[in-house]
């Protein structure tokens, strides 16, 4: 029978042509990309990828199977739909993609409320930038993605189910007075720590900057890492200054581990937003948790007070 998972890395291979690009979309390693391919290729007993140079081409073979890949997946998720709904409780898989922030210090709260509703529903989450998300939500890889950066796609709905805010945060012993506001020009003049390319933080950062007539390149940026738990430690540590969801550091506000600041003009304010497939028909799962975030009683803004 033909693998549902091998099949996937399969597409997604074809369409990145890239080893490295598909393991870090599938969250995988680059061997086991490599072992979902071989695995297909002893199936199909056929040669499914040429491999020259460091370059990944399809076979006359694998034209074939690319061209009916997509339709065979997304024949999986519409039998999946039809048998759930064939029992009168909401049930299934839901394998939901969220952007870091979201997926770490929001999204439990999500989920927790939604399982009080939907018990029967198995929860899946790959966590990953918005940049990946979006990748793997193209791909058929999840159902659909709860992510902080914009997106910008022509078969990508995108829809806002709250607002979120960035603040400034340095480390307790900071030469700042206790101020809610600080200038932007005393922000250039300290070691910025920032996330990494292709994050939403970043990206709101970058566009609520340049609506302000500032350059993200005007900022004495020091570092770049890859996670908000990896930037706190190193705020935390006197390496720098960073600008950060105000989700990120409710745990830090209550224990005064951190200061926490705005700019005087400048507010980094931003939507986070779930996106689906516009050309994607939803499983039942789907449309539950979509309407449970339209509907949620969750008052998102007294959790950041």
């Amino acid at each position: 029978m033909l693998n549902r998972f091998s099949l996937k890395t399969f597409y997604t291979l074809a369409k990145e042509k890239s080893f490295s690009s598909t393991a870090r979309i599938l969250c995988l390693t680059q061997p086991a990309v490599s072992q979902q391919i071989h695995i297909l290729e002893e199936y199909l007993e056929t040669r499914l990828f040429d491999r020259l140079k460091g370059k990944v081409s399809l076979t006359p073979s694998g034209d074939v199977l690319f061209r009916y890949a997509h339709n065979i997946l997304e024949l999986y998720q519409k039998a999946e739909k039809e048998i759930s709904e064939l029992t009168e409780s909401a049930r299934g898989r839901l394998v939901i993609g969220a952007s870091t922030t979201i997926g770490q210090y929001l999204l439990p709260v999500i989920l927790g409320r939604f399982k009080d509703c939907y018990p029967k529903i198995d929860i899946l989450l790959a966590n990953a930038n918005t940049r990946d998300i979006a990748a793997q939500l193209l791909n058929n890889l999840i159902d659909l993605g709860l992510v902080e950066g914009p997106t910008e796609h022509k078969d990508i709905l995108v829809e806002k189910f709250m607002e979120d805010e960035l603040v400034v945060i340095t480390p307790t012993r900071h030469h700042w007075q206790e101020a809610s506001e600080i200038d932007i020009d005393e922000v250039k003049k300290e070691a910025i720590i920032l996330r990494e390319q292709g994050s939403g933080t970043r990206k709101a950062i970058e566009n609520t900057l340049s609506i302000a007539g500032i350059k993200l390149t005007d900022l004495n940026i020091k570092m770049e890492l890859g996670s908000s738990e990896s930037i706190k430690s190193a705020v935390e540590a006197g390496l720098g200054i960073a600008i950060t969801s105000q989700w990120t550091v409710l745990k830090e506000k209550k224990l005064n581990s951190l200061k926490i600041f705005r700019i005087k003009g400048i507010r980094f304010k931003r939507n986070f937003t779930v996106i689906v497939k516009n050309t994607l028909f939803k499983t039942r799962a789907m449309e539950q948790f979509l309407d449970f975030l339209k509907k949620s009683e969750i008052n998102y803004s007294s959790l950041v007070q």
